[in-house]
């Protein structure tokens, strides 16, 4: 296995090889920084749903992992923004729709890290808090995989044929829709009563997983037109 740190740099060396706006010699190391950003996002958003999931005695392990990694996800998306402005100002060569993949990107993960750290928050104050519902539980835990997956499906976006990513995006978007209406009747319609503090920690937990899902099919669908766009209009 390549681990997290290998793994970076593999995807970054892989977007920097892909024809189209990403010519490293116009665009110095935005590609690198683009994968680094978005995996990173993957990471902290996969050791906050660890958090999220496990209320047993590993979640403080989890909660510690999960702020090392939106420290290391803050990092990295100040890291792309002054890759872009030195990019920007440094390199004329460089193509526009390179730099504006990369800043639409950047801003994306940016709020990705925002609402992680909502969900660490959701995390930090349930222990303190009635359990939530196993059947609630269960669909929580499942929204942050959905959430999860569509990043590492974004990471790939790059190097992957654009049909499989539509595919993949169409698939979170339809497991999003059902997740969130069975929250919805578990929380609203269900004859067995439910803590408020239990039921609003669920509710906004789905809620933010929603958006950081919206976020990485942003992501997905930019790293897409950074890696694929001249190719098709060769074509």
């Amino acid at each position: 296995m390549l681990g997290v740190v290998g793994a970076i740099r593999h995807g970054a060396a892989t977007i920097q090889r892909e024809p189209g706006v990403w010519n490293p010699q116009e665009t110095g190391g935005l590609g690198g920084h683009l994968a680094e950003v978005t995996e990173r996002s993957r990471i902290a958003l996969d050791h906050v749903t660890e958090a999220l999931s496990d209320p047993g005695p590993f979640a403080e392990d989890a909660l510690a992992a999960a702020e090392k990694a939106l420290y290391a996800l803050r990092r990295a998306v100040d890291d792309q923004a002054l890759a872009i402005e030195e990019t920007r100002d440094g390199s004329p060569a460089a193509t526009v729709r390179a730099i504006l993949v990369a800043a639409l990107v950047n801003a994306d993960a940016e709020c990705v890290e925002g609402l992680a750290e909502r969900l660490a928050g959701i995390a930090r104050s349930r222990p303190a808090r009635p359990a939530i519902p196993a059947d609630v539980h269960a669909v929580v835990s499942r929204m942050g995989r959905v959430c999860v997956d569509m990043m590492a499906t974004a990471g790939r976006a790059g190097t992957t044929p654009p049909a499989d990513t539509e595919a993949r995006i169409e698939a979170a978007d339809a497991d999003v829709r059902r997740l969130r209406q069975r929250l919805d009747h578990l929380l609203l319609h269900a004859s067995d009563p439910i803590d408020a503090d239990a039921a609003l920690d669920a509710s906004l937990a789905c809620r933010y997983y929603t958006h950081c899902t919206e976020l990485a099919v942003s992501m997905a669908r930019h790293a897409m037109l950074g890696a694929h766009s001249s190719g098709r209009a060769r074509q």
